[in-house]
C-alpha cells in the first residue's frame, strides 16, 4: 500500500506540473494562416520525429511544422532513476493496453498487458530506459533483402549510427566503429553495484566481454546509456532543444492529428488536429510524414482510410487505400527472472539505503551516482539459441536492484500482475538480488492492431499474439535463453559459488519440477511481459509483398506525398533494444526526403 501511495502523490505532482504546461502553451498560438506555409508536416514529436523535424528544418528553405499530442517532457524524465514512474499517466503515457492474452491456462494468463507510449515531446525516448544497442547487422541486411534496396544494408546505415553518436561509452579505443560528433552522447552506465561479479561470472561461463554496438557478436558489455552527464538524452533533449529558435520550424504542442487528408489523386494534402478542443487543419506543400509510433502510426493510416478494406468497412469508414496496416506487429516478448539471491548486499542496489542527501550532490554536481541508473540495470548480452547460431536471438538486461519494501510492488504496479511479485519478494525483504529480463530477440510470432471504432480518440485493439507462432520455436527460443541465466548465477564461480546466487521458485509452477523445461515454460508465461519495444504495425518492403505498407523509401504504397518514418516501418525487429535503430530510421528517412527533392530540383 505504501508504493501505491507514494505513486498517488507522484501522479498528482506529476499532473499538477503538466496541466502548468498545458497552461502555458497559450492556445492563441495557431498556424499560419497561408495554407501553403508549410512544406513539411511531421506528425509526432517522439524519438523518430524529432530527428526528422530538426534535420529538415536544417534547409532554411524549408517550413516545417511538428504536431505533438503531449506537451514538454516532464521534469522527473529527465532523472533516469524516476523516468520510469511516468509510466501510466494520462499526461505522459497513452496507457495503452493489450486485449486479454490468451494464455488461460497459466496464472495472470488472460489479462490485459500495459503497453506504455510516451505522450510528450521525446515519446518514448522521454520514459524508457534509456539503452543504446545498435542491433545486429544481419538484422540490416535482412531489411535490405526484403526492399531489395542495399541502402538499408549494415553496411549503409552504420554510418549513421556514427553520425547520431557522441560516444563516450566504455569502448572508446573502437574509434572505427563510433563517433564523437553527433547529437546523442552515449555513457556508460555511472552506478553499477555487482557489475564486476557478473562480467567475470560471464567469461567463467564461456561467453565474451565486447562491445555489443560494434560488429555485434554473442557476448555481454556493461550498459551503455543515452546520458550526458547523468541526465536522460532524449530525442527532444538531442535534436529539438538546441534549435527552438529556428525560425523555418515550428512545433505545436497538444496537438492531437485525427485525419490525414488525401485528394483525388491520393496524394496527401494535410491533416487535421484537436487542440484545446477545437478542430484545424494545416495543408503540406511537400509531404506529410507520420512519425507517431508504431500504435499511432498505424492507427492514424487506418482513420484516414489506409489500411485493409473489410476491416475498415467494419468500423464505418471509406476505404481508399487497400494496404496491410496493423499487421506484421512485432515485439520482444520478455521473461522476468528474480529475484535472483545473493548473500552479499555490496552487489546490490538498495534504494533505502543508496537514496540520501549524497545521491542528490553526487548526481547534480558530477552526475554520477544511484540517480543515473535507470532503476538498477548494469548490463545487456546477447546470445544464439540452437536454431539461431552466428545470429543472437536471445536478450538480457541484467539489473542489480534488491530487494526492498515495497519493490515487489512496484513492479506489479508496472506490469499489471496484480500480487505476483509481491509474494515472490516479501520473504525476501532487504536481501541483496539481481534480476534477469531475458527477451527474444528475433520472435517468429506475429501481432495485430486494429481500429476499436472510427473515433480517433478511442484506443486501438492490440493483439500481440505473443507465442502464436507455428512450432512454438518462440517458446523453446525462450526456454534455452532461461537456461543460460540459471547457469550464469548459478553454476558459476563468481556468482554461484562466492555470492552463493539462487533463482527464487515461483510457486504456481513448483508442480512441473524445479529448473525442468516445464517448469521453464511456465515461468516464462507466469506472466508473460514485455519490453516496451513495438514494431512493424506499417512494415517497409517491396510494393506488392503481402506485408508491405510503404517502399525502401518509407513512402506510402499508393499514394503520394505520404511517408511513415518510426519504428512501425521495420518489417522484422532488431535483435536489441530499439531505441537507436529508431533514431537511425530517423536519420535516414530524412536523408531520403532531402535526396529526393534534390534530384526534383535537378530535373
Amino acid at each position: 500500500m505504501a508504493i501505491r501511495g507514494m505513486k498517488t502523490v507522484t501522479h498528482s505532482f506529476v499532473g499538477l506540473l503538466q496541466w502548468g504546461d498545458y497552461l502555458s502553451e497559450g492556445f492563441t498560438q495557431t498556424p499560419d494562416a497561408d495554407a501553403n506555409h508549410y512544406d513539411f508536416v511531421v506528425v509526432g514529436g517522439g524519438s523518430a520525429g524529432c530527428v526528422v523535424a530538426a534535420r529538415l528544418s536544417e534547409n532554411p528553405m524549408h517550413r516545417v511544422l511538428l504536431l505533438e499530442a503531449g506537451g514538454n517532457p516532464h521534469p522527473l524524465s529527465i532523472v533516469p532513476l524516476t523516468g520510469s514512474l511516468l509510466h501510466n499517466h494520462p499526461s505522459a503515457d497513452w496507457q495503452y493496453a493489450t486485449v486479454p492474452l490468451n494464455n488461460s491456462q497459466f496464472p495472470l494468463g488472460d489479462r490485459k498487458l500495459p503497453w506504455p507510449r510516451g505522450k510528450m515531446l521525446g515519446g518514448c525516448s522521454s520514459i524508457n530506459y534509456m539503452v543504446y544497442m545498435r542491433g545486429n547487422p544481419k538484422d540490416y541486411d535482412e531489411w535490405a533483402n526484403k526492399t531489395c534496396d542495399p541502402r538499408w544494408s549494415y553496411t549503409n546505415v552504420e554510418k549513421y549510427f556514427k553520425k547520431m553518436e557522441d560516444y563516450h561509452g566504455s569502448f572508446n579505443n573502437h574509434e572505427n566503429f563510433h563517433s564523437t560528433n553527433g547529437p546523442v552522447t552515449v555513457e556508460p552506465i555511472k552506478y553499477a553495484p555487482g557489475l564486476k561479479n557478473l562480467l567475470q561470472a560471464v567469461k567463467e561461463t564461456g561467453y565474451r566481454v565486447r562491445d555489443l554496438n560494434a560488429y555485434q557478436k554473442e557476448g555481454f558489455s556493461p550498459l551503455e546509456v543515452m546520458q550526458k552527464r547523468g541526465r536522460r538524452m532524449s530525442s527532444y533533449t538531442s535534436y529539438i532543444e538546441p534549435i527552438l529558435k529556428r525560425k523555418n520550424l515550428k512545433i505545436l504542442r497538444y496537438a492531437h492529428v485525427t485525419k490525414i487528408h488525401l485528394d483525388s489523386k491520393l496524394k496527401a494534402t494535410g491533416v487535421s488536429f484537436v487542440r484545446n478542443g477545437r478542430t484545424s487543419y494545416v495543408t503540406a506543400k511537400k509531404e506529410v510524414i507520420i512519425s507517431a509510433g508504431t500504435i499511432n502510426s498505424a492507427q492514424l493510416l487506418l482513420l484516414s482510410g489506409i489500411g485493409p478494406q473489410e476491416h475498415l468497412r467494419s468500423v464505418g469508414i471509406k476505404p481508399l487505400v487497400e494496404l496491410p496496416v496493423g499487421k506484421n506487429l512485432q515485439d520482444h516478448v520478455m521473461s522476468h527472472i528474480g529475484p535472483i539471491i545473493l548473500n552479499d548486499t555490496s552487489t546490490s542496489f538498495m534504494p533505502f539505503r543508496d537514496l540520501s542527501l549524497k545521491s542528490l550532490v553526487d548526481y547534480y554536481s558530477r552526475g554520477s551516482g544511484p540517480l543515473t541508473s535507470p532503476m538498477g540495470m548494469i548490463s545487456v548480452g546477447v546470445t544464439s539459441t540452437s536454431t539461431s547460431a552466428g545470429w543472437p536471438n536471445i536478450l538480457y538486461i541484467i539489473g542489480s536492484m534488491g530487494v526492498t519494501y515495497g519493490s515487489g510492488e512496484m513492479a506489479d504496479d508496472v506490469y499489471r500482475t496484480g500480487n505476483h511479485f509481491t509474494q515472490l519478494s516479501n520473504t525476501f525483504i532487504g536481501q541483496a538480488a539481481h534480476t534477469a529480463f531475458v527477451a527474444l530477440g528475433k520472435p517468429k510470432s506475429r501481432g495485430i492492431i486494429e481500429l476499436r471504432d472510427k473515433n480517433p480518440f478511442s484506443k486501438p485493439l492490440i493483439d500481440p499474439k505473443y507465442y502464436s507462432d507455428e512450432g512454438n520455436q518462440d517458446m523453446l527460443d525462450m526456454i534455452e535463453g532461461y537456461e543460460t541465466i540459471v547457469k550464469l548465477y548459478e553454476k558459476s564461480d563468481s556468482l554461484g559459488r562466492k555470492l552463493g546466487a539462487r533463482i527464487v521458485e515461483i510457486p504456481s509452477c513448483a508442480k512441473y519440477g524445479f529448473k525442468t523445461k516445464a517448469y521453464y515454460e511456465c515461468a516464462i508465461r507466469t506472466p508473460i511481459l514485455h519490453m516496451f519495444h513495438p514494431v512493424g504495425s506499417c512494415a517497409m518492403g517491396k510494393i506488392g509483398d503481402a506485408d508491405s505498407v510503404v517502399d525502401s523509401q518509407l513512402r506510402v504504397i499508393g499514394t503520394k506525398g505520404l511517408r511513415v518514418i518510426d519504428a512501425s516501418i521495420m518489417p522484422t525487429i532488431t535483435n536489441a533494444n530499439t531505441y537507436a535503430p529508431t533514431i537511425l530510421i530517423g536519420e535516414v528517412g530524412a536523408d531520403l526526403i532531402k535526396s529526393s527533392y534534390v534530384r526534383n530540383l535537378m530535373k
